[in-house]
């Protein structure tokens, strides 16, 4: 029985078509797109270089996950991360969490499950370890949408 504080909200659209495309493929499949997400992934931007120290470190990571989060000009939030190219699963798993929630408002980023994912079936393609690591991800990124909600950034 669910509890009678749970929201059940839909997920952010962008993030819903993700689960939705990766649900259907194979392993294989699985993989090439991680790898396809990881190319994608933007550069951070030479203003936050700068300022490195001032991005979340995500220790559950076992690679080097650094992310800063901001208001967009439409006041949704926008998502950046440095993570090394030599890390194409864990730049793939950020990218997957920029595309869906990036202009999201702090609440639907709040309201993402930590579980959403699993409709994916993720540990057909990656370890376990990745998978808490990209679970940690998403809860940082929560961390930052809450001080965002807060008016703390």
């Amino acid at each position: 029985m669910p509890r009678p504080y749970t929201i059940n909200m839909p997920l952010p659209p962008k993030l819903q078509e993700i689960v939705d495309d990766f649900t259907s493929l194979t392993r294989a499949e699985k993989i090439e797109t991680l790898i396809a997400y990881s190319e994608s992934l933007p550069s951070l931007p030479e203003r936050l270089k700068a300022e490195r120290a001032k991005m979340d470190p995500v220790p559950e990571c076992m690679t080097p996950v650094f992310l800063y989060a901001e208001k967009g000009p439409a006041g949704g939030l926008l998502f950046y991360f440095d993570i090394s190219p030599e890390s194409p699963t864990v730049r793939g798993l950020a990218a997957i969490l920029a595309s869906g929630l990036n202009g999201s408002q702090p609440e639907e980023v709040l309201s993402v499950p930590a579980d959403f994912f699993m409709p994916m079936n993720l540990q057909e393609a990656i370890s376990q370890q990745r998978i808490n690591g990209f679970t940690g991800v998403l809860a940082h990124m929560k961390q930052a949408a809450l001080k965002h909600l807060h008016g703390e950034s």
